[in-house]
């Protein structure tokens, strides 16, 4: 019998080291974008809400896509959950535009 590859996505999706590592790759290419700003006064204003958010993922799915594959966006929508992971990825993001005002 073959093994269903979901059970793989769910118990990674939950996996917080998986979970840091598909932030960082976030936060490189928002980055890298420049849309440091706006994501964090998204990340901020949905922090209260940071569960009913990560299942607002399901709308914004291909446009998170464009920044993660397939497999990475579940792990993205797992890691919303946890407010500390939304306080993490704001902090990266804030140290990335200090760096760049420094500039």
């Amino acid at each position: 019998m073959a093994e269903d590859p979901s059970v793989d996505v769910c118990a990674e999706a939950h996996d917080p080291a998986r979970q840091r590592e598909v932030l960082a790759r976030v936060a490189e290419r928002l980055i890298a974008r420049r849309l440091t700003a706006p994501a964090i006064f998204v990340l901020e204003s949905s922090r209260p809400l940071s569960f009913v958010a990560s299942q607002a993922l399901v709308f914004f799915q291909p446009i998170v896509q464009g920044l993660l594959g397939v497999k990475d966006y579940a792990v993205f929508a797992a890691a919303i959950e946890d407010r500390a992971n939304i306080e993490w990825l704001i902090g990266e993001l804030e140290a990335a535009e200090e760096g760049s005002a420094k500039r």
